[in-house]
């Protein structure tokens, strides 16, 4: 007979966070702050509701790194892609977070009536363009092209991928890249 105590099973820390950050995105996404409870979460990424308090410390904590996920590209992208390049390089990542992961770009726009997504979500585009691409244009106004165009963005994405507005919806991610450049032209000096 053995009595030997049976193991328990091992966690996988990394993708325990992993899970539990790509469901509050999600949740935050469909419901709000208000709406998104630690036990939904902890249900969505199919793990005890414990592991949030263990991996996140609060609620808080969990939803502040959910909303901040995903910026490093976006302030490597105002930094280093040519200007000319750079709207269709940003409207690519914004519909491709978009459909990759629920709770993308136009997720996070959805949660900003919360103070503190709001508050992430705006240090993170004023680092991405204030910060980053604003220094890089010449002339007048040049933190104001630079927030004109992540707005220009972040509409397009939050139209077609939140809304589902017909014409977005339906375009063409070429011909929609063309209009973007177009109109981010002037933004960018490249007229």
């Amino acid at each position: 007979m053995d009595t030997a105590t049976p193991r328990a099973r091992r966690r996988d820390a990394a993708a325990t966070r992993e899970a539990l950050l790509m469901a509050a995105r999600t949740l935050l996404s469909e419901h709000g702050v208000e709406g998104t409870s630690t036990r939904d979460v902890a249900a969505r990424a199919g793990v005890n509701q414990a592991l949030v308090y263990r991996y996140f410390g609060s609620k808080e904590k969990l939803f502040a790194e959910a909303a901040d996920r995903g910026w490093d590209s976006a302030d490597t992208m105002t930094r280093d892609i040519p200007l000319k390049d750079l709207p269709r390089a940003l409207l690519e990542r914004a519909l491709n977070v978009g459909a990759e992961h629920p709770g993308g770009l136009s997720g996070l726009v959805t949660a900003a009536n919360d103070d503190m997504i709001r508050a992430v979500v705006r240090e993170r585009i004023e680092r991405a363009f204030d910060e980053q691409l604003a220094p890089r244009l010449s002339g007048p106004d040049r933190a104001l092209r630079a927030e004109l165009l992540a707005a220009l963005i972040t509409g397009v994405a939050v139209l077609r991928g939140k809304v589902g507005t017909k014409a977005l919806t339906a375009a063409d991610r070429e011909a929609l890249g063309a209009y973007v450049d177009r109109m981010a032209a002037p933004l960018l000096d490249l007229d």
